[in-house]
């Protein structure tokens, strides 16, 4: 079985260090593949977004390295662009010769009374300010505005991978804002799965809150990776790493977890497609 990670940041947008650091990392650990996906630059201030004119430079530094390291590993040029409808989209950034994109819904287009957009994977303290200003404190609104914006993404701009599915809860520990197991969440949730069996996107399992400590389960939660199966939706692992040391906290604990929920296969990418591998 291939030793993969297709979702790795770098200092083109919010991760620690240039992509090399990342590459001698990932052959020191005897990774078969890795991919990055730095943030797609969007148009409003932030933080950990690329900036547009460094997109075509990171384009280049991505596609030295593949010569530069072709006899020690395969490495493929990727984007987690973000879908916020009206605001930025992932099909903007398809003719780069991108070899894949992973879409997430990291932004919902609603701004504060300074005109900052809604970042829910920000900082706890902004998802509490968000639900309180701009949702009035109706969780289950909120919930609903961002699987609604998931499903427009699938439908609309169609990313080979949805990133960190379940992100909504990425500051939910303990239910503190509401109880996952909730009828009308796992009505919200559903709803989506059946968005995404009606396509050919791939969900990524996300490790990265779980080896954080953000989380106690990977995203998506096993709850909702057993209903993937039971639709026949195609997974793959995600490190989602931003350090290159964070590279040998996933892959053990990610295959254990696919194995847990019934999963006996995964999709990789190599030799420019999706393809399906077993779990050893």
């Amino acid at each position: 079985m291939f030793k993969t990670n297709y979702h790795n940041h770098s200092k083109w947008s919010d991760g620690k260090y240039n992509p090399e650091k990342t590459v001698l990392r990932a052959i020191e650990l005897g990774f078969d593949i890795i991919g990055f996906s730095d943030h797609s630059p969007v148009p409003f201030k932030s933080e950990w977004n690329m900036k547009y004119e460094n997109l075509l430079k990171y384009i280049s530094d991505i596609n030295n390295l593949k010569e530069k390291y072709n006899e020690q590993i395969k490495i493929y040029l990727g984007l987690e662009a973000d879908f916020i409808n009206g605001i930025s989209y992932i099909k903007n950034f398809k003719h780069l010769g991108l070899d894949y994109t992973i879409g997430g819904a990291h932004y919902l287009p609603e701004t504060f009374e300074d005109g900052t957009i809604f970042n829910i994977d920000n900082t706890d303290e902004i998802f509490q300010r968000g639900l309180s200003e701009l949702y009035n404190n109706d969780i289950k609104f909120l919930v609903e505005r961002y699987y609604n914006a998931v499903n427009q993404m699938i439908e609309e701009d169609s990313p080979d991978v949805i990133a960190h599915l379940d992100l909504i809860e990425k500051f939910n520990k303990n239910h503190k804002y509401f109880d996952s197991k909730a009828q009308w969440y796992q009505k919200i949730v559903d709803n989506c799965l059946k968005t995404i069996q009606k396509t050919n996107c791939i969900v990524e399992l996300n490790s990265r809150s779980l080896y954080k400590g953000l989380l106690d389960d990977f995203s998506p939660k096993i709850t909702i990776l057993q209903k993937m199966l039971n639709l026949k939706i195609p997974v793959t692992i995600s490190g989602d790493v931003h350090n290159p040391e964070e590279m040998e906290l996933f892959w053990k604990k990610s295959i254990e977890n696919l194995k847990f929920a019934g999963y006996k296969e995964m999709m990789l990418f190599d030799q420019n497609k999706w393809q399906i591998q077993k779990i050893d």
